[in-house]
Protein backbone atom coordinates (compact mmCIF):
# COMPACT_ATOMS: atom_id res chain seq x y z
CA UNK A 1 0.00 0.00 0.00
CA UNK A 2 2.96 2.51 0.85
CA UNK A 3 5.07 1.89 -2.28
CA UNK A 4 1.30 2.44 -4.25
CA UNK A 5 0.82 5.87 -2.30
CA UNK A 6 4.44 6.54 -3.49
CA UNK A 7 4.07 5.76 -6.88
CA UNK A 8 0.94 7.69 -7.32
CA UNK A 9 2.63 10.70 -5.55
CA UNK A 10 5.80 10.68 -8.05
CA UNK A 11 3.24 10.40 -10.93
CA UNK A 12 1.59 14.06 -9.85
CA UNK A 13 5.16 15.46 -8.72
CA UNK A 14 5.58 14.28 -12.48
CA UNK A 15 2.71 15.79 -13.94
CA UNK A 16 3.53 19.03 -12.04
CA UNK A 17 6.18 20.05 -14.36
CA UNK A 18 2.91 20.23 -16.73
CA UNK A 19 0.67 22.49 -15.03
CA UNK A 20 0.96 25.41 -17.00
CA UNK A 21 -0.15 23.63 -20.16
CA UNK A 22 -2.46 21.78 -17.69
CA UNK A 23 -4.03 25.45 -17.10
CA UNK A 24 -3.91 26.86 -20.42
CA UNK A 25 -5.83 23.52 -21.39
CA UNK A 26 -8.34 23.89 -18.85
CA UNK A 27 -8.81 27.86 -20.07
CA UNK A 28 -9.38 27.01 -23.01
CA UNK A 29 -11.59 24.00 -22.45
CA UNK A 30 -13.41 26.03 -20.19
CA UNK A 31 -14.29 29.29 -21.96
CA UNK A 32 -15.07 27.18 -24.90
CA UNK A 33 -17.46 24.98 -23.44
CA UNK A 34 -19.01 28.70 -21.57
CA UNK A 35 -19.22 30.09 -24.36
CA UNK A 36 -21.07 27.25 -26.79
CA UNK A 37 -23.19 26.94 -23.43
CA UNK A 38 -23.91 30.75 -23.62
CA UNK A 39 -25.39 30.71 -27.00
CA UNK A 40 -27.21 27.88 -26.79
CA UNK A 41 -31.28 28.94 -27.06
CA UNK A 42 -33.38 28.48 -24.00
CA UNK A 43 -35.83 25.85 -24.20
CA UNK A 44 -39.57 26.42 -22.81
CA UNK A 45 -41.20 23.39 -21.48
CA UNK A 46 -44.98 23.14 -20.99
CA UNK A 47 -46.86 19.76 -19.60
CA UNK A 48 -50.63 19.02 -18.43
CA UNK A 49 -51.97 15.93 -16.48
CA UNK A 50 -54.97 14.48 -17.38
CA UNK A 51 -56.97 11.48 -15.32
CA UNK A 52 -59.18 8.84 -17.34
CA UNK A 53 -61.97 8.21 -14.86
CA UNK A 54 -63.46 4.66 -15.72
CA UNK A 55 -65.59 3.44 -12.16
CA UNK A 56 -69.13 4.77 -14.23
CA UNK A 57 -72.22 3.57 -12.53
CA UNK A 58 -73.53 2.67 -15.81
CA UNK A 59 -71.09 -0.07 -16.24
CA UNK A 60 -72.24 -2.30 -13.65
CA UNK A 61 -75.70 -1.32 -14.73
CA UNK A 62 -75.42 -2.26 -17.74
CA UNK A 63 -73.40 -5.47 -17.52
CA UNK A 64 -75.32 -8.45 -19.63
CA UNK A 65 -77.17 -5.80 -21.49
CA UNK A 66 -74.63 -3.82 -23.48
CA UNK A 67 -71.09 -4.71 -24.84
CA UNK A 68 -68.34 -3.98 -22.39
CA UNK A 69 -64.99 -2.12 -23.57
CA UNK A 70 -62.26 -2.80 -22.39
CA UNK A 71 -61.41 0.81 -21.62
CA UNK A 72 -58.29 0.57 -20.10
CA UNK A 73 -56.89 -1.44 -22.94
CA UNK A 74 -58.11 1.20 -25.65
CA UNK A 75 -56.93 3.88 -23.57
CA UNK A 76 -53.55 2.02 -23.84
CA UNK A 77 -53.81 1.99 -27.10
CA UNK A 78 -54.70 5.10 -27.40
CA UNK A 79 -51.83 6.60 -25.60
CA UNK A 80 -49.13 4.63 -27.79
CA UNK A 81 -50.49 6.12 -30.87
CA UNK A 82 -50.59 9.70 -29.91
CA UNK A 83 -47.59 9.95 -31.50
CA UNK A 84 -48.20 8.93 -35.04
CA UNK A 85 -48.02 10.64 -37.85
CA UNK A 86 -51.24 11.96 -38.83
CA UNK A 87 -51.70 13.14 -35.15
CA UNK A 88 -48.53 14.68 -35.39
CA UNK A 89 -49.10 16.31 -39.01
CA UNK A 90 -52.52 17.44 -37.35
CA UNK A 91 -50.64 19.22 -34.11
CA UNK A 92 -48.73 20.85 -36.38
CA UNK A 93 -51.32 22.34 -38.61
CA UNK A 94 -53.21 23.69 -35.42
CA UNK A 95 -50.14 25.41 -34.10
CA UNK A 96 -48.97 26.85 -37.62
CA UNK A 97 -45.73 24.99 -36.92
CA UNK A 98 -46.07 24.13 -40.31
CA UNK A 99 -45.57 27.14 -41.51
CA UNK A 100 -42.00 27.40 -40.43
CA UNK A 101 -41.55 24.58 -42.80
CA UNK A 102 -41.43 25.39 -46.66
CA UNK A 103 -40.04 22.37 -48.17
CA UNK A 104 -40.48 18.60 -47.57
CA UNK A 105 -37.14 17.94 -45.89
CA UNK A 106 -38.11 20.21 -43.66
CA UNK A 107 -41.25 19.17 -42.87
CA UNK A 108 -39.99 15.92 -42.10
CA UNK A 109 -37.42 17.14 -39.85
CA UNK A 110 -40.04 19.38 -37.77
CA UNK A 111 -42.10 16.15 -37.18
CA UNK A 112 -39.10 14.04 -36.80
CA UNK A 113 -38.27 16.98 -33.93
CA UNK A 114 -41.54 16.81 -32.93
CA UNK A 115 -41.81 12.80 -32.12
CA UNK A 116 -38.27 13.40 -30.54
CA UNK A 117 -39.91 16.28 -28.00
CA UNK A 118 -43.02 14.97 -26.78
CA UNK A 119 -43.32 12.77 -23.87
CA UNK A 120 -46.31 10.88 -22.82
CA UNK A 121 -45.77 9.13 -19.27
CA UNK A 122 -48.67 6.59 -17.71
CA UNK A 123 -49.10 6.23 -14.19
CA UNK A 124 -50.08 2.66 -15.35
CA UNK A 125 -53.21 1.05 -13.81
CA UNK A 126 -54.33 4.78 -12.20
CA UNK A 127 -55.12 6.09 -15.43
CA UNK A 128 -53.09 9.03 -15.16
CA UNK A 129 -50.89 10.47 -18.39
CA UNK A 130 -48.69 13.15 -18.57
CA UNK A 131 -48.44 15.26 -21.74
CA UNK A 132 -44.73 17.16 -22.10
CA UNK A 133 -43.71 19.61 -24.53
CA UNK A 134 -40.24 21.48 -24.91
CA UNK A 135 -39.83 24.42 -27.65
CA UNK A 136 -37.60 27.74 -27.79
CA UNK A 137 -41.10 29.74 -27.75
CA UNK A 138 -42.89 29.53 -24.31
CA UNK A 139 -46.33 29.79 -26.60
CA UNK A 140 -45.65 27.63 -29.04
CA UNK A 141 -44.82 24.58 -26.17
CA UNK A 142 -48.33 25.58 -24.62
CA UNK A 143 -50.18 25.24 -27.75
CA UNK A 144 -48.39 21.76 -28.42
CA UNK A 145 -49.18 20.68 -25.69
CA UNK A 146 -52.99 21.96 -25.57
CA UNK A 147 -53.05 20.32 -29.17
CA UNK A 148 -52.15 16.91 -27.90
CA UNK A 149 -54.33 17.08 -25.12
CA UNK A 150 -57.42 17.85 -27.07
CA UNK A 151 -56.18 15.18 -29.93
CA UNK A 152 -55.80 12.38 -27.02
CA UNK A 153 -59.50 13.04 -25.75
CA UNK A 154 -61.43 13.93 -28.37
CA UNK A 155 -59.41 10.85 -30.28
CA UNK A 156 -60.59 8.27 -27.42
CA UNK A 157 -64.12 8.92 -27.47
CA UNK A 158 -64.22 9.89 -31.42
CA UNK A 159 -62.78 6.32 -31.84
CA UNK A 160 -65.39 4.69 -30.02
CA UNK A 161 -68.10 5.78 -31.76
CA UNK A 162 -66.66 5.82 -35.01
CA UNK A 163 -66.46 2.24 -33.69
CA UNK A 164 -69.96 1.37 -32.70
CA UNK A 165 -70.80 2.89 -35.85
CA UNK A 166 -68.96 0.53 -38.13
CA UNK A 167 -70.22 -2.02 -36.15
CA UNK A 168 -73.89 -1.05 -36.41
CA UNK A 169 -73.53 -0.86 -39.86
CA UNK A 170 -72.39 -4.29 -40.10
CA UNK A 171 -74.98 -5.62 -38.13
CA UNK A 172 -77.59 -4.15 -40.12
CA UNK A 173 -76.39 -4.93 -43.18
CA UNK A 174 -75.99 -8.91 -41.80
CA UNK A 175 -79.69 -8.42 -40.52
CA UNK A 176 -80.65 -7.75 -43.86
CA UNK A 177 -78.95 -10.47 -45.02
CA UNK A 178 -80.56 -13.47 -42.75
CA UNK A 179 -83.62 -11.71 -42.69
CA UNK A 180 -84.01 -12.49 -46.26
CA UNK A 181 -82.66 -15.93 -46.13
CA UNK A 182 -85.21 -16.60 -42.89
CA UNK A 183 -88.16 -15.47 -45.46
CA UNK A 184 -86.98 -17.81 -48.00
CA UNK A 185 -86.56 -20.78 -45.63
CA UNK A 186 -90.38 -19.55 -44.15
CA UNK A 187 -91.87 -19.89 -47.29
CA UNK A 188 -90.15 -23.08 -48.90
CA UNK A 189 -91.06 -24.81 -45.04
CA UNK A 190 -94.59 -23.80 -45.90
CA UNK A 191 -94.98 -25.02 -49.12
CA UNK A 192 -94.17 -28.34 -48.46
CA UNK A 193 -96.15 -28.42 -45.89
CA UNK A 194 -98.98 -27.16 -47.80
CA UNK A 195 -98.11 -30.14 -50.64
CA UNK A 196 -97.26 -32.79 -48.35
CA UNK A 197 -100.32 -32.14 -45.91
CA UNK A 198 -101.53 -35.04 -43.58
CA UNK A 199 -98.08 -37.02 -44.40
CA UNK A 200 -95.92 -34.74 -42.43
CA UNK A 201 -94.10 -36.48 -39.09
CA UNK A 202 -96.11 -35.58 -36.11
CA UNK A 203 -98.84 -33.98 -37.84
CA UNK A 204 -101.81 -36.08 -36.31
CA UNK A 205 -99.42 -38.90 -34.98
CA UNK A 206 -97.71 -39.15 -38.00
CA UNK A 207 -97.99 -41.16 -41.01
CA UNK A 208 -97.85 -44.62 -39.15
CA UNK A 209 -100.09 -43.47 -36.08
CA UNK A 210 -102.18 -42.29 -39.24
CA UNK A 211 -101.78 -45.76 -40.66
CA UNK A 212 -102.32 -47.68 -37.10
CA UNK A 213 -105.66 -45.54 -36.39
CA UNK A 214 -107.30 -45.78 -39.88
CA UNK A 215 -106.85 -49.90 -39.73
CA UNK A 216 -108.78 -49.30 -36.28
CA UNK A 217 -111.04 -47.09 -37.58
CA UNK A 218 -112.18 -49.30 -40.51
CA UNK A 219 -111.99 -52.92 -38.70
CA UNK A 220 -114.00 -51.07 -36.25
CA UNK A 221 -116.16 -49.69 -38.36
CA UNK A 222 -116.70 -53.03 -40.43
CA UNK A 223 -118.09 -54.84 -37.34
CA UNK A 224 -120.81 -52.12 -36.68
CA UNK A 225 -121.60 -52.72 -40.58
CA UNK A 226 -122.48 -55.95 -39.84
CA UNK A 227 -124.26 -55.64 -36.23
CA UNK A 228 -126.00 -52.83 -38.62
CA UNK A 229 -126.90 -55.39 -41.31
CA UNK A 230 -127.47 -58.29 -38.83
CA UNK A 231 -130.27 -55.79 -37.20
CA UNK A 232 -131.81 -54.87 -40.78
CA UNK A 233 -132.36 -58.57 -41.03
CA UNK A 234 -133.87 -59.23 -38.35
CA UNK A 235 -136.21 -56.77 -38.32
CA UNK A 236 -136.70 -57.56 -41.89
CA UNK A 237 -137.78 -61.17 -40.29
CA UNK A 238 -139.55 -60.20 -37.44
CA UNK A 239 -141.92 -57.31 -40.20
CA UNK A 240 -142.47 -60.45 -42.37
CA UNK A 241 -143.78 -62.43 -39.51
CA UNK A 242 -145.94 -59.92 -37.88
CA UNK A 243 -147.30 -59.04 -40.45
CA UNK A 244 -147.92 -63.02 -41.90
CA UNK A 245 -149.28 -63.64 -38.55
CA UNK A 246 -152.19 -60.40 -38.79
CA UNK A 247 -153.06 -61.19 -42.04
CA UNK A 248 -153.48 -65.09 -41.27
CA UNK A 249 -155.98 -63.58 -38.38
CA UNK A 250 -153.53 -65.98 -36.41
CA UNK A 251 -152.28 -63.02 -33.65
CA UNK A 252 -155.35 -63.23 -30.81
CA UNK A 253 -156.07 -60.78 -28.06
CA UNK A 254 -152.64 -58.53 -28.98
CA UNK A 255 -153.56 -56.08 -26.22
CA UNK A 256 -151.94 -52.47 -26.33
CA UNK A 257 -150.11 -53.42 -23.13
CA UNK A 258 -148.56 -56.44 -24.77
CA UNK A 259 -147.63 -54.27 -28.06
CA UNK A 260 -145.97 -52.10 -25.51
CA UNK A 261 -144.03 -55.06 -23.60
CA UNK A 262 -143.01 -56.54 -27.25
CA UNK A 263 -141.44 -52.64 -28.11
CA UNK A 264 -139.74 -52.44 -25.10
CA UNK A 265 -138.13 -56.22 -25.10
CA UNK A 266 -136.73 -55.07 -28.68
CA UNK A 267 -135.44 -51.81 -27.51
CA UNK A 268 -134.05 -54.14 -24.27
CA UNK A 269 -132.35 -56.16 -26.97
CA UNK A 270 -130.76 -53.48 -28.31
CA UNK A 271 -129.20 -52.19 -25.08
CA UNK A 272 -127.84 -55.53 -24.34
CA UNK A 273 -126.06 -55.19 -27.21
CA UNK A 274 -124.13 -52.28 -26.43
CA UNK A 275 -124.64 -52.10 -22.33
CA UNK A 276 -124.29 -54.85 -19.12
CA UNK A 277 -127.35 -55.73 -17.57
CA UNK A 278 -126.03 -53.06 -14.54
CA UNK A 279 -126.95 -49.93 -16.49
CA UNK A 280 -129.27 -47.72 -15.24
CA UNK A 281 -131.00 -48.12 -19.25
CA UNK A 282 -131.19 -51.46 -19.02
CA UNK A 283 -132.40 -51.82 -15.20
CA UNK A 284 -135.23 -49.07 -16.18
CA UNK A 285 -136.48 -50.55 -19.11
CA UNK A 286 -136.91 -53.89 -16.90
CA UNK A 287 -138.74 -52.22 -14.59
CA UNK A 288 -141.08 -51.11 -16.83
CA UNK A 289 -141.41 -54.02 -18.57
CA UNK A 290 -142.01 -55.87 -15.30
CA UNK A 291 -145.04 -53.23 -14.37
CA UNK A 292 -146.56 -53.22 -17.54
CA UNK A 293 -146.39 -57.29 -16.85
CA UNK A 294 -148.49 -56.70 -13.65
CA UNK A 295 -150.82 -54.38 -15.37
CA UNK A 296 -151.45 -57.07 -18.07
CA UNK A 297 -152.71 -59.61 -15.59
CA UNK A 298 -155.60 -57.18 -14.68
CA UNK A 299 -157.16 -56.69 -17.86
CA UNK A 300 -158.07 -57.91 -20.76
CA UNK A 301 -158.77 -55.86 -24.16
CA UNK A 302 -161.42 -55.53 -26.57
CA UNK A 303 -161.03 -56.33 -30.11
CA UNK A 304 -161.01 -52.97 -31.39
CA UNK A 305 -157.74 -52.18 -29.07
CA UNK A 306 -156.55 -55.72 -30.47
CA UNK A 307 -156.33 -54.30 -33.90
CA UNK A 308 -154.81 -51.05 -32.82
CA UNK A 309 -152.61 -52.45 -31.44
CA UNK A 310 -151.84 -54.35 -34.56
CA UNK A 311 -151.73 -51.61 -36.65
CA UNK A 312 -148.84 -49.66 -33.58
CA UNK A 313 -146.96 -52.24 -34.00
CA UNK A 314 -146.44 -52.70 -37.61
CA UNK A 315 -146.04 -49.08 -37.31
CA UNK A 316 -142.92 -49.64 -35.04
CA UNK A 317 -141.71 -52.56 -36.65
CA UNK A 318 -141.57 -50.25 -39.73
CA UNK A 319 -140.07 -47.22 -38.37
CA UNK A 320 -137.10 -49.35 -36.42
CA UNK A 321 -136.48 -50.76 -40.01
CA UNK A 322 -136.51 -47.56 -41.28
CA UNK A 323 -133.61 -46.67 -38.61
CA UNK A 324 -131.65 -49.53 -39.37
CA UNK A 325 -131.86 -49.05 -43.36
CA UNK A 326 -130.42 -45.76 -42.45
CA UNK A 327 -127.78 -46.87 -39.86
CA UNK A 328 -126.56 -49.55 -42.36
CA UNK A 329 -126.08 -47.10 -45.26
CA UNK A 330 -123.61 -45.13 -42.72
CA UNK A 331 -121.55 -47.79 -41.72
CA UNK A 332 -121.29 -48.73 -45.64
CA UNK A 333 -120.02 -44.97 -46.10
CA UNK A 334 -117.59 -45.43 -43.37
CA UNK A 335 -116.34 -48.86 -44.39
CA UNK A 336 -115.70 -47.96 -48.17
CA UNK A 337 -114.35 -44.07 -46.51
CA UNK A 338 -111.67 -45.79 -44.18
CA UNK A 339 -110.56 -48.56 -46.92
CA UNK A 340 -109.69 -46.04 -49.11
CA UNK A 341 -107.79 -43.99 -46.80
CA UNK A 342 -106.03 -47.14 -45.83
CA UNK A 343 -104.91 -47.72 -49.42
CA UNK A 344 -103.94 -44.20 -49.89
CA UNK A 345 -101.69 -44.09 -46.60
CA UNK A 346 -100.10 -47.44 -47.63
CA UNK A 347 -98.88 -45.89 -50.81
CA UNK A 348 -97.62 -42.77 -48.86
CA UNK A 349 -95.41 -45.02 -46.59
CA UNK A 350 -92.93 -45.47 -49.49
CA UNK A 351 -92.47 -41.63 -49.81
CA UNK A 352 -92.69 -41.02 -46.04
CA UNK A 353 -88.41 -41.15 -45.50
CA UNK A 354 -87.92 -38.82 -48.69
CA UNK A 355 -90.41 -36.52 -47.09
CA UNK A 356 -88.67 -36.79 -43.76
CA UNK A 357 -85.36 -36.26 -45.05
CA UNK A 358 -86.22 -33.08 -46.62
CA UNK A 359 -88.20 -31.93 -43.63
CA UNK A 360 -85.61 -32.34 -41.67
CA UNK A 361 -83.38 -30.38 -43.93
CA UNK A 362 -86.23 -27.73 -44.24
CA UNK A 363 -86.40 -27.20 -40.67
CA UNK A 364 -82.68 -26.73 -40.09
CA UNK A 365 -81.91 -24.27 -42.11
CA UNK A 366 -84.74 -22.48 -41.09
CA UNK A 367 -83.58 -23.10 -37.51
CA UNK A 368 -80.33 -22.14 -38.26
CA UNK A 369 -81.28 -18.70 -39.86
CA UNK A 370 -83.54 -17.78 -37.16
CA UNK A 371 -80.91 -18.17 -34.50
CA UNK A 372 -78.87 -16.20 -36.70
CA UNK A 373 -80.95 -13.79 -37.07
CA UNK A 374 -82.26 -13.27 -33.19
CA UNK A 375 -78.79 -13.66 -32.23
CA UNK A 376 -77.99 -10.28 -34.53
CA UNK A 377 -81.10 -8.88 -33.54
CA UNK A 378 -79.77 -9.22 -30.19
CA UNK A 379 -76.11 -7.65 -30.68
CA UNK A 380 -77.70 -4.86 -32.22
CA UNK A 381 -79.83 -3.77 -29.64
CA UNK A 382 -76.46 -3.96 -27.69
CA UNK A 383 -74.55 -2.17 -29.66
CA UNK A 384 -77.33 1.02 -29.55
CA UNK A 385 -77.24 0.29 -25.86
CA UNK A 386 -74.01 0.69 -25.67
CA UNK A 387 -73.80 3.48 -27.98
CA UNK A 388 -76.38 5.26 -26.07
CA UNK A 389 -74.15 5.25 -22.54
CA UNK A 390 -70.91 6.37 -24.29
CA UNK A 391 -72.94 9.11 -26.04
CA UNK A 392 -74.01 10.03 -22.55
CA UNK A 393 -70.41 10.57 -21.97
CA UNK A 394 -70.80 8.73 -18.16
CA UNK A 395 -68.92 5.68 -19.29
CA UNK A 396 -65.50 7.43 -19.50
CA UNK A 397 -65.07 10.90 -18.14
CA UNK A 398 -61.87 13.30 -18.93
CA UNK A 399 -60.98 15.18 -16.34
CA UNK A 400 -57.33 17.95 -16.48
CA UNK A 401 -55.85 17.72 -13.20
CA UNK A 402 -52.77 20.14 -14.28
CA UNK A 403 -53.83 22.27 -17.66
CA UNK A 404 -50.85 23.57 -19.75
CA UNK A 405 -49.61 26.44 -18.51
CA UNK A 406 -47.11 29.48 -20.31
CA UNK A 407 -44.12 28.28 -18.92
CA UNK A 408 -41.96 31.64 -17.34
CA UNK A 409 -38.40 29.22 -16.77
CA UNK A 410 -36.76 27.93 -19.09
CA UNK A 411 -36.36 24.20 -18.66
CA UNK A 412 -33.14 23.41 -20.42
CA UNK A 413 -30.22 23.71 -20.65
CA UNK A 414 -29.45 23.66 -16.71
CA UNK A 415 -27.53 26.27 -17.26
CA UNK A 416 -25.91 26.78 -13.72
CA UNK A 417 -25.22 22.91 -13.16
CA UNK A 418 -23.93 22.99 -16.66
CA UNK A 419 -21.56 25.87 -15.65
CA UNK A 420 -19.90 23.90 -12.66
CA UNK A 421 -19.60 20.47 -14.67
CA UNK A 422 -17.56 22.46 -17.74
CA UNK A 423 -15.17 23.86 -14.86
CA UNK A 424 -14.72 20.14 -13.53
CA UNK A 425 -13.90 18.95 -16.74
CA UNK A 426 -11.72 21.72 -18.26
CA UNK A 427 -9.70 20.88 -14.82
CA UNK A 428 -9.63 17.37 -15.05
CA UNK A 429 -8.56 17.13 -18.79
CA UNK A 430 -6.23 19.87 -17.94
CA UNK A 431 -4.80 17.26 -15.41
CA UNK A 432 -5.16 14.54 -18.17
CA UNK A 433 -3.12 16.17 -20.34
CA UNK A 434 -0.32 17.24 -17.83
CA UNK A 435 -0.06 13.20 -17.18
CA UNK A 436 0.05 11.97 -20.42
CA UNK A 437 3.00 14.56 -21.34
CA UNK A 438 4.83 13.43 -18.03
CA UNK A 439 4.37 9.70 -19.33
CA UNK A 440 5.39 10.62 -22.81
CA UNK A 441 8.80 12.59 -21.19
CA UNK A 442 9.05 10.60 -18.50
CA UNK A 443 12.18 11.82 -15.19
CA UNK A 444 13.66 10.50 -12.73
CA UNK A 445 12.34 12.51 -8.94
CA UNK A 446 14.33 10.39 -6.82
CA UNK A 447 17.14 7.56 -5.86
CA UNK A 448 14.35 5.08 -5.62
CA UNK A 449 12.83 5.57 -9.32
CA UNK A 450 16.47 5.44 -10.29
CA UNK A 451 17.14 2.02 -8.76
CA UNK A 452 14.37 0.71 -10.28
CA UNK A 453 15.27 1.92 -13.64
CA UNK A 454 18.65 0.77 -13.71
CA UNK A 455 19.00 -1.89 -11.34
CA UNK A 456 22.14 -0.48 -9.64
CA UNK A 457 22.52 0.45 -6.06
CA UNK A 458 22.65 4.17 -5.32
CA UNK A 459 25.08 5.41 -3.12
CA UNK A 460 24.17 8.90 -2.10
CA UNK A 461 22.05 12.07 -3.85
CA UNK A 462 22.89 15.43 -4.23
CA UNK A 463 20.58 17.67 -2.98
CA UNK A 464 19.30 20.87 -4.88
CA UNK A 465 20.92 24.44 -2.93
CA UNK A 466 17.89 27.02 -3.14
CA UNK A 467 19.11 30.43 -3.42
CA UNK A 468 16.79 33.51 -2.03
CA UNK A 469 16.91 34.25 -5.82
CA UNK A 470 15.76 31.43 -6.69
CA UNK A 471 12.98 31.06 -3.76
CA UNK A 472 11.66 34.21 -4.96
CA UNK A 473 11.45 33.73 -8.57
CA UNK A 474 9.50 30.03 -7.21
CA UNK A 475 7.44 31.99 -5.08
CA UNK A 476 6.36 34.04 -7.63
CA UNK A 477 5.70 30.92 -9.85
CA UNK A 478 3.19 29.75 -7.49
CA UNK A 479 1.74 32.73 -7.16
CA UNK A 480 1.09 33.64 -10.53
CA UNK A 481 -0.03 29.69 -10.79
CA UNK A 482 -2.70 30.54 -7.96
CA UNK A 483 -4.10 33.64 -9.31
CA UNK A 484 -4.73 32.19 -12.65
CA UNK A 485 -6.37 29.25 -10.94
CA UNK A 486 -8.24 31.21 -8.73
CA UNK A 487 -9.30 33.44 -11.70
CA UNK A 488 -10.48 30.65 -13.97
CA UNK A 489 -12.95 29.88 -10.47
CA UNK A 490 -14.02 33.61 -10.44
CA UNK A 491 -14.63 33.52 -14.49
CA UNK A 492 -16.90 31.05 -13.61
CA UNK A 493 -18.89 32.16 -11.07
CA UNK A 494 -19.48 35.26 -13.13
CA UNK A 495 -20.93 33.50 -16.01
CA UNK A 496 -23.20 31.41 -13.18
CA UNK A 497 -24.40 35.05 -12.35
CA UNK A 498 -25.23 35.78 -15.81
CA UNK A 499 -27.05 32.51 -16.58
CA UNK A 500 -29.12 33.71 -13.66
CA UNK A 501 -29.71 37.44 -13.72
CA UNK A 502 -29.04 38.16 -17.54
CA UNK A 503 -31.52 35.73 -19.26
CA UNK A 504 -33.91 38.89 -19.52
CA UNK A 505 -31.32 41.07 -21.03
CA UNK A 506 -32.83 41.56 -24.67
CA UNK A 507 -29.65 41.00 -26.56
CA UNK A 508 -29.06 37.85 -24.68
CA UNK A 509 -32.46 36.46 -25.78
CA UNK A 510 -31.73 37.71 -29.34
CA UNK A 511 -28.32 35.81 -29.53
CA UNK A 512 -30.01 32.77 -28.13
CA UNK A 513 -33.10 32.76 -30.53
CA UNK A 514 -31.22 33.43 -33.36
CA UNK A 515 -29.57 29.79 -33.18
Amino acid sequence: MRDTIIEIIMHIRAAWRYRWYAMMFAWLVAISGWAVLFIVPDRYESSARVYVDTDSMLRPLLQGLAVQTDIGQRLRLMSKTLLSRPNLETVTRVTDLDLTAGTIEEKERLLLDLEKDIKLKSAGKQNLYTITYQNKDPKMAKNVVQALLTIFVETSLGNTRQDSDSVQRFLNKKIKEYETLLIEAENKLTDFKRKHVGTLPGQDGGIFGQLQQTDTNLKTSELAYREALQRRNELKKQLGIASKNIASGSVKNVSPLDARILLLQKKLDQLLLRFTEEHPDVKEIKETIVELEKQKTGKTGNKKEVVIAQNVLLEQLHLELGKAEANLAASRVRVSTFRSRLTKLKLLVETLPKVETELKRLNRDYSINKKNYDALLQRRESARMSDSADASGDTVKFRIVDPPRLPIIPASPKRSLLTATILIVSIGLGGGLAFLLSQLQPVILESNGLRKLTGYPVFGSVSRVWTPELLFKRKLEVTAYVVVAFSLFVVCLGVFLVNIYATDVQWIKDLRGSQ
